[in-house]
């Protein structure tokens, strides 16, 4: 119980008052007057200090366990190294208040105001800080393990100095609930955030480099512009989650949910990631190689183009002739096949095109919408269309191709009207194209890379026997001065036909980019087979 004497001495002259130490446990102070009150080392504990007005006052190293200090003022107060364990601090002012290595575990901090409080490496495990209001607030090495911060606001709030950040201990936010919470330019780099509760969270432009962010709750969680380069995301659950414009540059993504995440703009380099899943339900995992899943999603501008109906055998070949004359066009530009899938009504084919400047980037545009658009024109052209198909796509004359198309739909193109069929999207898929006909050197090259990806079709050990002895013997056919067709037709045209099964077969496990690389290779083998004929 309290010391009746330092009772009355306080309550005789607060601004005199200078009892170090004092014993003022259980003492019923609400209401209390006690602005600018020297109370260092002071006994509080289980005190009624609710509605006192405490602003100023210096309680450093006090003991406040269990106290009720509700709707009180403590603003500016100097609280370092006190404990407030238990401590009744719902809708309290702590404003400015210096909380510096004070113990606050299983405070009852709900709706509190701690804006730009100093609670670095403060005691929080367990406190329910539901609505309160931390931004601005100074929270490094602050240990909140388990804390209830649901619909707080941390605006801003985290390390404020290179200081804090370099030769402090980062945040522990281990387990704790920030569903809802406002935590918009925060600065939480290099926190444990494991297992941590962030469902519809705000973290837009938050700081969070390599934090620890393992098996965190991201569902419907806006991260849109937030820095995570280097964090740690392993197995979290990320699924509806904004992560447009974000930086995830180095950060390990193994074992994310990814369903339905928007990812415009988002930046991915050197992202650890061996698996994934994009299902709803995260039953579905998808491997991917080193390096893999950086190929597949980095954000590239990418030119979607719709078939009514359904993409055509004409314009199925004319792809990699379209691709050649692009990057010829364009040279220096990464100009890949995206997919070719099929979609309400008609059919889309998707090319990205990265590592250039908008300026180029809308020439390409145009210049792939007027091969698209004579594909469209010559699909009621028949004659010009068989003529076409006879003198360049039977004989590979791949670099004379699109010329010829572009001729014979020129009275129907509209080269300067609006580009419409062209819009923005997200992904990347690899296919490369080189002309094989008439140039042994391409057409060994093709075949060396089959040889070196043979792995991918899955062959029993018979066939995979009898595709390598056929590889083996085109390739040793092509390296004579003189091949003899006959023998490469039958090797290649042996090639091309189990490959195909065999890509059909596996294309569900072999992923975006390596059927992307497959079409191509098969269909330049298609194409050289009846070049042989």
């Amino acid at each position: 119980m309290a010391d009746l004497e330092d009772l009355a001495k306080l309550r005789a002259g607060v601004t005199s008052f200078n009892e170090w130490g004092a014993n003022l446990s259980h003492a019923d102070l609400s209401g209390e007057n006690l602005r600018n009150a020297n109370l260092v080392l002071a006994d509080l504990s289980r005190a009624n200090l609710s509605d006192a007005d405490l602003s100023g006052a210096n309680l450093s190293a006090g003991t406040l366990l269990g106290a009720d200090l509700r709707r009180a003022d403590l603003t500016r107060a100097d609280l370092e190294g006190a404990n407030l364990s238990r401590a009744k601090l719902a809708t309290t002012n702590l404003s400015q208040t210096c909380l510096l290595h004070a113990n606050l575990s299983l405070a009852d901090l709900r709706e509190a105001n701690l804006s730009h409080a100093d609670l670095r490496r403060a005691n929080l495990h367990g406190a329910d800080l539901a609505g309160a209001d931390l931004s601005g607030a100074r929270l490094t090495g602050a240990q909140m393990f388990r804390a209830h911060l649901s619909q707080a606001t941390l605006k801003r709030a985290g390390h404020w100095s290179d200081f804090d950040f370099d030769s402090w201990p980062g945040l522990n936010l281990t387990e704790s609930d920030l569903s809802e919470a406002d935590l918009r330019n925060v600065r939480f780099a290099r926190a444990t955030l494991v297992g941590a509760n962030l469902i519809e969270a705000d973290l837009r432009r938050a700081n969070l480099k390599e934090a620890d962010l393992s098996s965190a709750k991201v569902y419907k969680t806006n991260l849109a512009a937030a820095n995570l380069v280097g964090a740690n995301l392993d197995n979290s659950d990320l699924r509806c989650a904004q992560l447009q414009h974000a930086k995830l540059d180095r950060a390990n993504l193994t074992g994310i949910r990814l369903w339905e995440t928007q990812r415009a703009g988002w930046s991915i380099k050197g992202i650890i990631c061996e698996y994934a899943y994009w299902d709803k339900e995260a039953k579905e995992q998808t491997a991917y190689a080193p390096g893999e899943f950086e190929r597949l999603y980095s954000d590239q501008t990418c030119i979607e183009l719709f078939y009514q109906g359904g993409v055509s055998t004409f314009e199925l070949n004319t792809l990699p002739a379209l691709l050649h004359h692009l990057a010829s066009l364009h040279s220096g530009t990464n100009i890949r096949l995206k997919s070719i899938e099929e979609t309400g009504g008609g059919a889309k084919i998707s090319i990205s095109v990265g590592d250039t400047d908008p300026e180029t980037t809308e020439k390409i545009k145009a210049d792939t919408m007027q091969v698209y658009q004579a594909q469209l024109t010559l699909r009621g052209k028949e004659t010009e269309r068989l003529q076409i198909e006879r003198d360049y796509i039977e004989r590979l004359f791949i670099g004379k191709l699109i010329p010829a198309m572009l001729t014979a739909a020129a009275p129907q193109n509209v080269f300067n009207a609006p580009v419409t069929g062209v819009v923005i999207a997200s992904g990347e898929s690899k296919v490369d194209f080189h002309q094989t006909v008439n140039d042994n050197s391409a057409t060994l090259a093709l075949l060396e890379k089959i040889m070196d990806r043979r792995a991918d079709l899955g062959l029993s050990t018979p066939d995979a026997t009898r595709f390598q002895s056929e590889l083996q013997s085109a390739t040793t056919e092509l390296q004579k001065k003189d091949p003899d067709k006959s023998i490469l037709s039958k090797s290649i045209g042996f090639i091309q036909k189990l490959a195909t099964e065999a890509v059909t077969k596996a294309a569900g496990k072999l992923g975006e980019s390596a059927v992307s690389d497959w079409q191509s290779w098969l269909h330049q083998l298609n194409q050289l087979t009846h070049h042989l004929k």
